[in-house]
């Protein structure tokens, strides 16, 4: 991985033998939406992007030239002020998308449609089963959302003070960090089914 200000790039191993995939992650002043659907678009920002870049950067833009699987994309949340009106609720990326920096968005989807079901079969009608869910709901959704602060800072330093503190964290890190959670991932209860 190789980290700056304001961008980074990674090299990953596909599953394939031999075979990487490379990222770019960078910040942007608007959202490209001119890019999304013109790939040499998408080829001319990543080139300008990592103009005078360090590593293997390089040689992952040229490789990225002639590519023809590239995945362009922006990092965003979905944060609604609510997410029933009527008979629909949403779930899920639709109602709470947390972006990919948390790692949250499966577990979010999975917990939201529990907590959902959960308040349909356990309340007398759809208006009070919303209320529920929301209620019951929004702020494990809210203090997952909460972790794009702290990890964008840290995988994706903006400032030269972030980047500073990014390069001296990693150049202390002398093993793998433990395999518990954050307090964020285990901050709700799922209530036990019926006979448990």
């Amino acid at each position: 991985m190789w980290t700056d200000v304001g961008r980074a790039a990674a090299i990953y191993p596909s599953g394939n033998e031999g075979e990487v995939f490379g990222f770019f992650t960078f910040a942007v002043p608007e959202v490209p939406y001119y890019a999304f659907h013109d790939v040499e678009a998408q080829r001319k920002m990543v080139r300008e992007t990592y103009a005078g870049a360090g590593w293997e950067v390089p040689r992952l833009v040229a490789a990225m030239q002639e590519a023809d699987d590239i995945f362009f994309d922006t990092v965003s949340q979905i944060r609604m002020p609510r997410w029933t009106s009527g008979r629909v609720a949403l779930v899920g990326d639709a109602a709470h998308a947390p972006s990919f920096l948390t790692g949250q968005g499966t577990s979010l989807s999975l917990i939201s449609s529990y907590m959902l079901a959960r308040s349909l079969r356990d309340n007398p009608d759809v208006a009070s089963a919303f209320a529920a869910y929301e209620r019951d709901t929004r702020e494990f959704a809210a203090l997952n959302q909460g972790l794009i602060d702290e990890s964008a800072a840290a995988l994706f330093p903006t400032t030269p003070e972030e980047l500073r503190e990014h390069n001296e964290r990693l150049s202390r890190l002398t093993t793998m960090p433990g395999s518990e959670g954050r307090p964020e991932y285990s901050a709700i209860t799922l209530p036990p089914e019926p006979g448990e």
